[in-house]
């Protein structure tokens, strides 16, 4: 009796198998919860993603669970090996970041601050600029663009604004290779200035960005050494991260339209000169205008001669002393368009992507115009078990035009010489008629 009942305990239970891997790369997944469903019976996968557990010989149902993955369960019936592929859980890739070297922990294990913005936060603002994309999305972090117009630069500070070496530029890595965050100063008249240089956030589509971390705290520098004294955000692309097995073409269009958010209330009152006295003087300071009616043309008193022998007309000419038209409407609407196509494709051993895009943007200011072209590839793919070959490719070119921009003190003076359209335009005289006074010499200069 005894006897029976020990042969019929064995024949209850047999020996199930089989191998984890994770859907988007083909790679094994080491300590995965593999447990047999209503039972306290379980084990974990080993760094090859394998494992062995007995069962009931009637079937029943195995759970494979993981952080981050999408939790399977998967019917035994008599097979006695069951692979399975785990995929990512969209409900937990929030609590799932990218940090130094492109290792992806959990949030909740991360002794430093970490914010991050995700695909849709990043196509939900029309903005080719990635810089101003993240203003108001990463918390404790102050981003200030340091001009209004299409293409300026954008300061990012993390970790606050003290530094010895003056530097508080935070350390930029894309797929994780660091990138530079310096600007591109402009070479003339009509793409230069103190603050018309371009960031080079701008060479980056946001259309191809999949994720980005601000790593805030100082213990998560430690893996890039000095270049991350002053906080690190790690970018990834979509070209960058894992396979897809799901063949896709996506196509992005952005389309938003822009105009100055405001300018000052002009007086109508007073016109050119200083000290109550009428002359060719870049101020408001001169005789109302009530008290005389006409002065002569300030271009018969330039000191340029190129301006005085191309403009003989002027000579001797009086015109009215009144209030000209403000520059409200020499500003216009601009528009930001920003076009991007994208094709995703692979299966459990190989992953590719890739995609174009094109953006198209004209400014509020007249002359500032901003063109990209981007061309991005990436390939992922598991050689063996334990060995795995990423590779991603990124091509830009970006042209970009404005008026000079500076900071200004009032009446035509700037820092360094360098001219700034809204230095001038703000503090122009009001009798000076912007619209119909020509502005440069009949040869263009």
């Amino acid at each position: 009796m005894l006897a029976f009942v020990y042969s019929y305990t064995l024949a209850q239970e047999r020996t199930v198998s089989g191998r984890v891997t994770s859907t988007e790369d083909g790679t094994a997944l080491p300590g995965v919860n593999v447990v047999v469903k209503g039972t306290t019976n379980g084990t974990v996968t080993d760094a090859d993603g394998n494992y062995r557990l007995t069962v009931p010989s009637g079937g029943g149902a195995l759970v494979f669970s993981f952080i981050g993955l999408k939790t399977s369960e998967v019917e035994i019936g008599d097979r006695a090996v069951v692979d399975v592929s785990l995929s990512l859980d969209v409900t937990q890739l929030s609590e799932v970041v990218v940090t130094a070297q492109g290792i992806a922990r959990d949030k909740k294990a991360l002794g430093y601050a970490v914010s991050s913005v995700n695909e849709s936060s990043i196509a939900a603002r029309p903005q080719n600029d990635l810089g101003r994309i993240l203003q108001g999305k990463v918390p404790g972090v102050n981003i200030t663009p340091t001009g209004g117009t299409s293409g300026s630069a954008t300061n990012i500070q993390i970790r606050g604004y003290s530094s010895v070496s003056g530097n508080t530029q935070p350390l930029f890595v894309v797929d994780g290779v660091p990138f530079s965050s310096a600007t591109n100063n402009g070479s003339d008249f009509t793409t230069g200035g103190a603050a018309t240089a371009t960031s080079r956030f701008l060479d980056l589509d946001p259309n191809n960005i999949a994720s980005i971390n601000v790593l805030k705290g100082l213990a998560a520098t430690v893996t890039y050494g000095d270049q991350g004294r002053n906080g690190v955000v790690v970018i990834t692309t979509k070209s960058g991260r894992g396979k897809s097995q799901n063949s896709e073409i996506t196509l992005s269009q952005n389309f938003a339209v822009t105009e100055i958010a405001s300018l000052p209330k002009f007086q109508s009152k007073w016109g050119n000169g200083f000290q109550g006295l009428a002359g060719p003087f870049f101020s408001n300071w001169g005789p109302e205008f009530s008290e005389i009616d006409s002065l002569g043309h300030p271009y018969q008193f330039s000191s340029d001669a190129a301006l005085l022998n191309a403009y003989p007309e002027y000579f001797f000419q009086r015109i009215p002393y009144e209030a000209a038209p403000t520059i409200k409407d020499f500003f216009r609407r601009g528009f930001v368009s920003n076009t991007s196509i994208s094709f995703t494709g692979g299966n459990e051993k190989v992953g590719f992507n890739g995609s174009v895009g094109y953006a198209d943007e004209e400014g509020f200011v007249p002359g500032n115009d901003l063109t990209r072209f981007n061309l991005s590839a990436g390939i992922n793919a598991a050689l063996t078990k334990k060995l795995t070959f990423k590779n991603s490719f990124i091509f830009t070119r970006t042209d970009v035009a404005t008026p000079p921009l500076n900071a200004a003190t009032g009446g035509g003076a700037t820092f360094g010489g360098v001219p700034s359209i809204y230095g001038q335009f703000l503090y122009t005289p009001r009798d000076v008629d912007i619209y119909s006074w020509p502005f440069a010499t009949p040869n263009g200069e």
